[in-house]
């Protein structure tokens, strides 16, 4: 319980530390508010474009303004977990405190989840603006589990987090963006149903580009997002692709801290954590 509280602490730190940082651009911090409401009341505007048209032969697209609002909270999340570390390793590199915080007596997995603790208040906070001002300036209702929603976006967030693991290891050791993981954050945001059904790839691209979206884990939870959210599912409905997302989370994410550790130590040994 002791070893508990102090972990906690520490992550406390890490946050406290990020906040007071935000905390000096507060305009900035404003116009975000600001944006979001922007971009979703022109979804709605755009949304009414489609209504009656063939988006409806998609289930989860009959209502335009939900499945894009829902699309781009995922995106906020997805967008956090992958780069979230990588961001946070790059800017403690440029100060020249890497080496200094890596250095304390703080494990690499706590380290892990400190730097990347205040990105995902932050994530959270602007990807419930996105589906609170879609319920109360424009009546999109969700009907499904809450709870359920909530356990799909914390297991696509821990599997994209993993990604995202694997591009810091990549930045201590080379101290350069991953090219692999901006490949991947690329296809994930075209091929994962955030703007559009998953289905008009197979449509018009063809069946070989058609099975980009299943080796995606993106596309699992963000499937799963709407069909508990706009279509009402249950767990017996939707557990395909909640298993099959927890199947990514299980080989992925031991798998990015260990590549981490070693990346660190590697860094360590050769003496290169304060270069950039």
């Amino acid at each position: 319980m002791k070893r508990l509280w102090l972990a906690l602490r520490r992550v406390r730190a890490f946050v406290v530390r990020d906040f007071r940082l935000a905390l000096s651009y507060r305009l900035q911090f404003f116009f975000r508010i600001l944006e979001v409401l922007f971009v979703v009341t022109t979804l709605f505007f755009i949304s009414k474009i489609f209504e009656g048209g063939v988006v409806t032969k998609y289930t989860q697209w009959r209502d335009p303004l939900a499945a894009w609002i829902i699309g781009l909270a995922f995106l906020n999340y997805f967008m956090t977990g992958f780069s979230a570390l990588a961001n946070a390793i790059r800017q403690e590199q440029s100060q020249g405190t890497l080496e200094g915080v890596l250095m304390t007596p703080v494990s690499v997995p706590l380290f892990i989840v400190g730097s990347s603790a205040y990105d995902f208040v932050n994530a959270t906070l602007f990807s419930s603006l996105y589906l609170l001002y879609g319920w109360l300036f424009f009546g999109v209702q969700y009907r499904g589990n809450l709870l359920l929603a909530f356990v799909f976006l914390v297991g696509t967030t821990l599997v994209l987090a993993s990604f995202g693991i694997l591009s810091a290891s990549f930045a201590v050791v080379f101290k350069r963006g991953d090219p692999f993981g901006i490949l991947l954050a690329t296809s994930s945001t075209l091929f994962s149903g955030v703007f559009f059904p998953t289905q008009l790839i197979d449509d018009y691209a063809g069946p070989v580009i058609g099975q980009i979206p299943r080796l995606l884990p993106g596309t699992y939870g963000l499937d799963g997002l709407r069909r508990v959210l706009i279509e009402g599912q249950s767990f017996a409905e939707v557990r395909g692709p909640l298993f099959t997302l927890l199947g990514f989370l299980v080989v992925l994410f031991p798998f990015s801290v260990w590549v981490f550790s070693r990346a660190v130590r590697r860094a360590k040994r050769e003496g290169s954590l304060i270069q950039y």
